[in-house]
């Protein structure tokens, strides 16, 4: 009989984490001071076709959020979101997914009889990470963008976590469930595919695709990123004449920071301006131009701090630059956790992507792990629209597909390791994955449910 004993999350001396069979003890706190809590322990068994007790992922929920303490508000904010869908659920939870993988659903995530090879892996592989950003010749491409919960697994950490982000998707929509299964087996394809391609030899470009390898929805979002400018994005956040010169509006989500806050954020920018070449478009030294504090944004990481930072650009007749300082999550991917580590997340954004934006790096505050990004004008993803009718849904899996084999496969060398475990069985390796794509999204519409009526 499974039990939940504890979840817990941390950032960079407050380790997020769910065990193996949910019976973790995992220490956390914002400050990085240990504590250790246990939830109520749950005999109940699941109901029929569900391998687990949607009252365990209430409590994992509750255990995992306890341990961030976040603000009050913020918490209140963050079930608010939660409970608006499955889908934002399972976008928020990915320890809870990757518990679940270590325990009641780890025989139904194994795609092919052979073990997996462990190699990094995304970690929170869902349609909501897949967007556009600026590629490495300068224009707007589209692929994986979020590499915060990167960690060792099994690949299938990443296919079953995209292909039921594919079905849950699918269902939002009112597609049926062939409809659905169509979703999951074209994500199967454009990975299956891109892999052999890659151990064959093939030049992997970084995992992203260009406007002119895209299609469907992602083209045209493509299409809308290359045309929004600094000056575009900057106006949404940023009073860019006047008295005081380039300065942050003030909204219920945009917040001015105080005095102590302040001083932390540019102690960190001096040890990250260290680590500048004086090539990524920014005046070195750096000259803050304004400080604020971001509400609104962020998933599983949502509540956590998360720092904007105005920035004189390198060129004076150039707009200001935007930067992004967000607290880390330590990855679910892994039992027992590790500490958030924001070098880590980086170089893990190396390896996968193929490709980095050169301000993007890492600092510490407060014993916290943040990672340190430009906040570009390229940046965007697909929304609910644009992934309601059964093409358009198909097309982004598949080519989402893709994007994650050349993640996986970043080498010919790993390309080919992953090909040995496969073994030629991708047909079989597509009905598993579907299969659970489509029991997994029933678990988390059941655990949606606990959590809107639980109190």
């Amino acid at each position: 009989m499974l039990t939940l004993a504890s979840a817990g999350a941390t950032t960079a001396g407050r380790t997020a984490s769910s065990a193996s069979d949910f019976q973790a003890q995992a220490p956390s706190s914002r400050a990085g001071n240990p504590v250790v809590a246990n939830a109520p322990v749950l005999a109940r068994s699941a109901p029929a076709g569900l391998a687990r007790e949607p009252a365990r992922a209430v409590a994992f929920v509750r255990d995992f959020n306890a341990r961030l303490e976040l603000p009050p508000a913020r918490l209140k904010e963050k079930l608010a979101m939660m409970r608006e869908s499955p889908a934002a659920m399972f976008r928020a939870m990915p320890s809870l997914f990757h518990a679940d993988l270590r325990g009641p659903y780890a025989q139904a995530a194994k795609l092919v009889d052979r073990p997996a090879p462990d190699i990094l892996v995304v970690g929170d592989a869902h349609v909501g990470n897949l967007g556009t950003f600026r590629g490495p010749e300068g224009k707007a491409v589209w692929g994986l963008n979020d590499f915060d919960q990167a960690g060792t697994a099994s690949p299938e950490a990443d296919l079953t976590r995209l292909a039921a982000s594919a079905v849950l998707t699918a269902r939002e929509a009112g597609l049926s469930s062939a409809e659905q299964a169509s979703a999951v087996k074209a994500l199967a394809e454009g990975y299956f595919q891109t892999l052999e391609l890659l151990a064959d030899g093939d030049a992997n470009p970084g995992a992203f695709l260009t406007k002119k390898e895209s299609s469907g929805p992602v083209k045209d979002l493509i299409d809308q990123a290359r045309d929004t400018s600094a000056k575009d994005l900057l106006t949404k956040y940023v009073k860019l004449d006047g008295a005081k010169g380039p300065h942050f509006l003030h909204t219920d989500t945009l917040k001015p920071l105080d005095a102590a806050r302040k001083g932390a954020v540019r102690a960190a920018l001096a040890s990250y301006e260290k680590s500048l070449q004086g090539s990524e478009g920014v005046a070195v030294p750096l000259r803050v131009l304004d400080l604020a504090e971001r509400l609104d944004a962020g998933g599983s990481s949502y509540g956590l701090e998360r720092d904007y930072v105005l920035v004189g650009a390198a060129d004076p007749k150039a707009p200001p630059v935007l930067l992004e300082l967000k607290e880390l999550l330590a990855s679910g991917v892994t039992s027992p956790p590790v500490p958030a580590n924001g070098e880590g997340v980086v170089k893990a954004q190396q390896a996968l992507a193929g490709d980095a934006n050169p301000l993007t790096g890492a600092v510490s505050m407060g014993g916290r792990a943040f990672l340190v990004r430009e906040v570009e004008p390229e940046k965007n993803k697909l929304d609910d629209a644009a992934l309601a009718k059964k093409k358009a849904l198909r097309s982004t899996f598949e080519q989402a597909g893709v994007v994650l084999a050349r993640a996986h496969g970043n080498t010919r060398e790993q390309a080919t390791r992953l090909e040995a475990w496969l073994g030629g069985d991708t047909a079989e390796a597509t009905k598993r994955l579907t299969a659970f794509a489509q029991a997994y999204a029933d678990q988390a519409e059941a655990d949606w449910k606990a959590l809107k009526s639980a109190r």
